[in-house]
C-alpha cells in the first residue's frame, strides 16, 4: 500500500509499505479521508517531541474510514488515554495512507461508528474537537464568562464553538481577515480580549503564550492549549500571579468522554464544520501543501 512517512523536518516521502495485518482485537481501517492540522504542519517543519518517537515514522492522525471486517464507517481517536496523565501516551499515527491499523487498546476505547448522515471529512474532525472540549473543560468557565481565544485557525474556531456551547462568550483575537469572517459562524465575536475572565492560547507561539498572560483579567484563568518545544520558558509577572490570583493551566489531548462528545457535536450540525476544510489533495500533494500552505488554507482533506 502507499503511505506517507516522515523522515525528518521537511522530509515527507510517499512510499510503498506492507499492508498491516490485524491481530486479536485490532481493527484494520481503509482510509476514506485524512485531515491535515496545525500539529502536522508544525511537525513537518520541526519534528515533534511526543508524536513521533522514531524515524522514519508514519504520519497523520485525523481520519475516517471503513472497518474492513464489518464494512462500517468508523472514526478513531489517536490514543486510548484516560484522564490520568502520569504515564506517557502512546499515540497512533499513519492516517496518510491507504490503510491504518487501529490497535486493540484504541479500538476497544475510542473507535466509534459514524452516523450515516455525517460526511466522512467532518467525522474525521473528532480528534481535534475532542481536544478542544477538554481544553474548555480545563478552563472551568462559568455561564457568561468572557473567553478570549488566541488564534483564529481551525482549532481557534472549534474552541469558539465549544465555549459558546458551554455558555461562555467567545472572543477570538487576531487572525487574518478571511479567518475572522468565519468567527460568527462558530459562535464568537472578534475583539482584543483584554480583561477576559478566561484566556485560551491556541496559537502555540511564544508571543501568544505571553499575550495570554497580558490579556487575562484579575482572578482569571489562562489555558495553554497550543504546545511548544521542550525547553522553552515563559516569563510570568509574579505580582499579578500572586496578588490577582491568576490560574495557569495546560490542556493536552483528550479522554474517551471527550471523543464521544465530539462525535455527537459534529453529528448535531450545530456549526458549519465543513467550512473548516478549504482544500482537497492526494497523498502525493501533502508535502507541497505543508511546505507552502496557501493563504486561504485552514484544513485539507487528504484522499488516498
Amino acid at each position: 500500500m502507499r503511505a506517507l512517512r516522515f523522515h525528518g523536518p521537511g522530509d515527507l516521502r510517499l512510499e510503498d509499505v506492507p499492508r498491516p495485518e490485524a491481530g486479536p482485537g485490532d481493527v484494520l481501517v481503509q482510509i476514506e479521508v485524512a485531515l491535515t492540522d496545525g500539529t502536522d504542519l508544525k511537525t513537518y517543519r520541526r519534528g515533534h517531541p511526543v508524536l513521533l518517537e522514531e524515524l522514519p515514522s508514519p504520519f497523520g492522525h485525523e481520519f475516517c474510514g471503513i472497518d474492513t471486517a464489518t464494512g462500517k464507517r468508523v472514526v478513531a481517536a489517536n490514543s486510548a488515554a484516560g484522564d490520568e496523565r502520569g504515564e506517557p501516551i502512546e499515540l497512533l499515527n499513519g492516517a496518510y495512507a491507504e490503510f491504518l491499523l487501529v490497535p486493540a487498546a484504541i479500538a476497544q476505547t475510542n473507535l466509534l461508528r459514524v452516523p450515516t448522515h455525517l460526511q466522512p471529512e467532518v467525522a474525521a474532525m473528532v480528534e481535534p474537537l475532542a481536544c478542544c472540549l477538554r481544553g474548555v473543560e480545563r478552563a472551568g468557565l462559568e455561564q457568561g464568562d468572557r473567553v478570549a481565544i488566541l488564534g483564529a485557525g481551525p482549532i481557534g474556531l472549534m474552541l469558539s464553538a465549544c465555549v459558546a456551547d458551554a455558555g461562555g462568550l467567545p472572543e477570538v483575537v487576531g487572525g487574518r481577515a478571511e479567518r475572522r469572517a468565519l468567527v460568527p459562524a462558530f459562535g464568537g465575536t472578534s475583539g482584543d480580549g483584554g480583561g477576559a475572565d478566561v484566556v485560551i492560547e491556541a496559537a502555540g507561539t511564544a508571543e501568544a503564550w505571553e499575550q495570554a498572560l497580558e490579556l487575562v483579567g484579575p482572578g482569571g484563568t489562562v489555558v495553554y492549549f497550543g504546545g511548544r518545544e521542550a525547553g522553552t520558558e515563559l516569563r510570568v509577572d509574579s505580582y499579578r500571579l500572586h496578588y490577582e490570583e491568576l490560574t495557569l493551566r495546560g490542556a493536552f489531548h483528550h479522554a474517551p468522554r471527550h471523543v464521544r462528545a465530539a462525535l455527537a457535536f459534529l453529528a448535531s450540525g450545530a456549526y458549519p464544520w465543513q467550512r473548516l476544510i478549504t482544500h482537497y489533495v492526494r497523498l502525493e500533494e501533502v508535502a507541497g501543501l505543508l511546505a507552502h500552505p496557501p493563504v486561504d488554507y485552514l484544513k485539507a482533506a487528504v484522499i488516498p
